[in-house]
């Protein structure tokens, strides 16, 4: 604490400092905070508002640095811990490392670089993940399985439809972080505690500098908004609520009473008592992650509210939720995917189930209207007492009979043998016409447009990682001549 105190306070009750302190929580902050002082003093160095000798002695002190130290817990955070490095290498030149910042401007430009970071990690593995389901899909158009509402069997549909579902709402969740990224990328340097500074600093330059599209204009706002990582969480929670509805489903799909797939046994477990048992332990941890990220969205939310402006120490609470979170989705996309991957399909049970509640319903009262001119409410009625009537396992011949009788009763006249042809799940998919539907032309077509969505996304992420690794060529590029002077 000697560092910042000096004369002006006295040493700080022990207890108070570990208290405050976050060092033990900052080590994913040491590699943009090592880049951002290297940022800061070349770009000092460049405009001699810095002599260049004690810029060179300090950008070797840091170089020192980018391979990691031991941190004292001692010390506050990972700044002071910096600080304290550079001034212990760089001799009497590491007092002008801070020249021109704050702690304010420099953790908030760190959450930044780490939030895209941990953004285009997401998108990677996001991106992944839609793979799985797409390849999975595309082997499953005529793979029949029952469709559920209110966890009913309603209608039947087929695994490549339930599949391409999911990939769609994970390519909006890729988006979503697409746009995120845009208001994320922003530099607060230059911002110092909050009203800025009297040294000349190139607040573009040094954003150039370490990969930023441009700066958080206000100094004020630069230093204390935290909205940014409240969105990153935000997107990172919609996606995991995305993972926890299909681990939920696929863990009733492999269920004993379903059977629709059975799932890979390397994200399985077994019973401690139950030799039989095989438990989907890897997707019941992913639908469980949902609420510890809820949890951190609810606690970074929670920390802004009615928190005055600027810089609170409140805020660095906060740190730790952002790269929770996005581990926790990490880490569950990487299950949800190798789960996809690995897990098969039983044809005979899925297409027998899908036979279940009489789920062709809906497609034969609109038969009855669109070909017989029966008026669909009407059809909708006499539809639903052939389902009072029916067994659970019903044939076809069954339903075409009781139809045609209640067709008659109303003074209609419908073939049973037309009833027949209409009332099988087979049936039922090759009938749909609408975009999107599970009929296997639509489900290809859906898939075309799918993986043409997620390249334009992978290129879009290919040219955001390039971009980031130019800005670190540069930034050593800069470093390097001015050492040699």
């Amino acid at each position: 604490m000697s560092l910042l105190r000096g004369k002006r306070l006295a040493g700080m009750d022990e207890g108070a400092a570990r208290f405050t302190a976050s060092v033990l929580q900052d080590g994913p902050l040491l590699e943009p905070t090592v880049r951002i002082n290297q940022a800061h003093i070349v770009s000092l160095g460049m405009d001699g508002v810095l002599d260049r000798g004690k810029a060179a002695a300090i950008l070797s002190a840091l170089e020192g640095a980018t391979s990691g130290f031991a941190m004292d817990p001692s010390l506050e955070d990972v700044h002071m811990n910096l600080e304290a490095f550079v001034a212990k290498s760089a001799g009497e030149a590491g007092g002008y490392m801070n020249l021109g910042k704050s702690r304010n401007d420099q953790v908030s430009t760190a959450l930044r670089m780490r939030a895209r970071q941990e953004i285009l990690g997401v998108l990677r593995k996001l991106l992944g993940s839609v793979s799985a389901l797409l390849d999975a899909s595309s082997g499953a158009d005529d793979a029949l399985i029952p469709g559920y509402t209110h966890l009913q069997v309603a209608q039947p549909t087929t695994l490549s439809h339930y599949l391409l579902c999911y990939a769609e709402a994970l390519l909006r969740d890729a988006g979503r972080l697409a746009d995120c990224y845009g208001r994320v990328n922003l530099s607060p340097m230059g911002s110092a505690a909050f009203a800025g500074t009297t040294v000349n600093v190139n607040r573009r330059r040094v954003a150039e500098l370490l990969g930023f599209d441009g700066i958080v204009e206000n100094t004020m706002d630069a230093v204390s908004a935290r909205d940014f990582m409240i969105e990153a969480i935000s997107a990172f929670l919609i996606v995991q609520l995305d993972l926890s509805r299909l681990a939920e489903d696929l863990i009733f799909y492999s269920s004993s009473e379903a059977s629709y797939i059975t799932i890979p046994d390397a994200y399985a477990s077994t019973s401690s008592i139950m030799p039989q048992k095989k438990n989907a332990a890897a997707l019941e941890t992913v639908r469980a992650k949902a609420s510890s990220v809820l949890g951190m969205l609810t606690a970074a939310a929670s920390l802004v509210k009615g928190l005055p402006q600027s810089y609170d120490l409140d805020l660095q609470e906060m740190n730790s939720l952002l790269w929770k979170s996005s581990e926790a989705v990490m880490d569950s996309l990487s299950m949800v995917a190798g789960t996809v991957r690995g897990m098969t399909y039983d044809a005979e049970r899925s297409s027998r189930n899908a036979l279940l509640g009489f789920g062709v319903a809906a497609d034969l009262a609109e038969t009855l209207c669109v070909e017989f001119g029966i008026q669909f409410r009407a059809a909708h009625h006499m539809v639903g007492a052939v389902a009072a009537g029916l067994p659970r396992e019903y044939t076809p011949a069954q339903v075409g009979r009781l139809l045609q009788k209640e067709a008659e009763a109303g003074g209609f006249s419908v073939p049973a043998s037309r009833v027949e042809q209409v009332c099988t799940p087979q049936a039922s998919i090759a009938l749909k016409k609408t975009e999107g539907s599970p009929n296997p032309s639509m489900a290809k077509a859906t898939r075309l447009r799918l993986k043409e969505d997620a390249g334009r996304l992978g290129s879009w992420l290919d040219s955001k990682e390039a971009s980031l690794a130019r800005s670190t060529g540069r930034l050593a590029e800069e470093i390097a001549k001015i050492r040699r002077r």
